[in-house]
């Protein structure tokens, strides 16, 4: 493996916004140097500046959003650092580490189709709103646990978004999986009917029963492990490309700890520095 250490810049930025949104907290700090380098999907590491050590370690955390010399970050108080994080008030300072990872590639055409479950939808509207100021026509499923959670989804303002909550309180009823199902077996039959992906005399089994890549949208997404498996295997049984974003524990943020290793076909890769964006077939789920 790699031991290469990807270079990142700390920098101290003043909070001017600590606000709730549902179960979240969203926090806007300045961080111009942020700003002007971060890209969709791309990852901070986060604590509060200052001589404490409790907690030790920063949290890693998506750019939610980039306003100006903003950067936007959108917290799920679960944990000792993410409390503390989310405690953050407009005056306190944090400490930031970044921008950090491998963000998506966003060099693709056609339709996009971005997925997001939790506070994993938080990245995706930085990558949302890229995809769309590239030409592309979006459409963006969010899934939440509860109502709570979903509230976020007011944080894509502007863009083409479907909410579905597991308990059926905002939205529609479900896991995001389904209507994901839903879209790709719907473009697959369309395609089958009219004749134009499967070739006349094809085997009806088997890859050349799929369609060609590039009649399905291209995925974009970031979840839970389980929706993260879901979605390739979606996409993996009609020949849709996706790339996913994978949440790991990390304790560096920049390779050297390799705590946050995952697998996939070629072996064991860093989420923080060959992540945490992959495409979605690469990974061993």
């Amino acid at each position: 493996m790699d031991a290469q250490l990807i270079p990142a810049s700390l920098h101290d930025c003043p909070v001017v916004e600590s606000r709730p949104v549902g179960a979240y907290r969203l926090v806007s700090f300045v961080a111009r140097e942020v700003a002007a380098l971060a890209r969709p999907g791309q990852f901070l590491m986060v604590r509060a500046a200052g001589q404490s050590l409790d907690p030790l370690l920063p949290r890693p955390l998506g750019v939610h959003e980039i306003d100006s010399d903003l950067v936007k970050i959108l917290i799920e108080p679960v944990g000792r650092g993410t409390i503390s994080l989310a405690g953050m008030r407009v005056g306190d300072r944090l400490s930031v580490l970044g921008p950090l990872g491998n963000g998506f590639d966003l060099t693709g055409e056609g339709p996009a189709l971005v997925v997001g479950g939790g506070i994993g939808a938080a990245p995706l509207a930085f990558t949302a709103r890229a995809l769309a100021a590239r030409g592309r026509d979006v459409r963006c499923l969010l899934g939440f646990r509860t109502r709570g959670q979903a509230v976020a989804a007011e944080l894509f303002r502007n863009l083409p978004v479907e909410v579905y909550t597991e308990d059926g309180s905002m939205g529609r009823k479900g896991l995001v999986s389904e209507p994901l199902s839903e879209i790709l077996c719907a473009l697959e039959e369309t395609n089958d009917s009219s004749g134009n992906a499967i070739p006349e005399g094809a085997d009806s089994s088997g890859d050349e029963d799929k369609c060609a890549p590039d009649e399905f949208p291209e995925i974009f997404a970031c979840g839970p492990d389980a929706m993260l498996a879901a979605v390739a295997r979606l996409c993996s049984d009609c020949g849709a490309t996706a790339q996913v974003s994978v949440a790991a524990h990390m304790a560096c943020g920049v390779g050297a700890c390799q705590g946050c290793v995952i697998r996939t076909v070629d072996g064991y890769r860093r989420a923080c520095s060959e992540g945490p964006v992959f495409p979605a077939a690469d990974i061993e789920w």
